[in-house]
């Protein structure tokens, strides 16, 4: 008497109940293929409240190297000098304890202030959430057009309308992102420094070029 057949284990897709958004991760189809995400536009008064204080952060971000206060940065990292300025406050390695605790008191109050009010912080004033929502996603939505658009857009076909707005796109965001770059490295080794090696030749800053793209 021959024993019954065995069943086959069932396979992970199987065991996941597709009706429960809890099994399963939202951006992942039963395949396992990834399911993009198209935001749509958001409008209204808070939406434009916190466009304008984006802009407001932005600006800070990006003059930020430029103020100074009695003669010292706004902020300055230095670490090769092991120079760090806050407000133009030099700290020396000698001072760390008390930049050290500058700084965890920074973190403890963003920590505070999440708690305290939400995602006010993660929505309002996070360099990812500011520089995605207000930025990048602005120029997407500029190019590629809204959810629907941008969906109908990555189905379609390639062809030179299609090739075109992508290649845009990112060239757009590959610019940006290295103008970004070259901000946040000001704020290591001051913009004098860094207007020199920008005004120098390429060829004398070969090594330093290579990382700032490859960043």
């Amino acid at each position: 008497m021959n024993p019954p057949p065995k069943e086959k284990p069932a396979s992970p897709a199987q065991k996941v109940n597709w009706s429960d958004f809890r099994d399963h991760i939202a951006t992942a189809d039963q395949e396992g293929r990834r399911k993009w995400i198209y935001p749509r536009k958001v409008s209204g008064s808070f939406y434009r409240w916190r466009t304008r204080f984006s802009w407001l952060l932005l600006a800070i971000m990006f003059a930020g190297p430029f103020i100074t206060i009695n003669g010292n940065p706004l902020l300055l990292m230095n670490i090769v000098e092991r120079k760090f300025v806050v407000l133009g406050q030099i700290f020396w390695p000698q001072d760390m304890i008390i930049f050290a605790l500058a700084i965890l008191v920074f973190f403890i109050g963003v920590i505070v202030f999440t708690t305290a009010f939400g995602r006010l912080w993660c929505g309002w004033a996070c360099p990812q959430t500011v520089m995605m929502e207000m930025v990048f996603r602005k120029i997407e939505y500029l190019i590629e057009g809204d959810a629907p658009r941008q969906r109908e857009l990555n189905q379609a076909p390639w062809n030179a309308a299609k090739t075109a707005k992508k290649a845009l796109k990112h060239a757009i965001f590959l610019m940006l992102s290295f103008l970004v770059g070259n901000v946040l490295l000001s704020y290591i080794i001051g913009w004098q420094p860094l207007f020199q090696i920008i005004t120098d030749p390429p060829g004398r800053h070969l090594t330093g070029l290579a990382f700032m793209i490859a960043f």
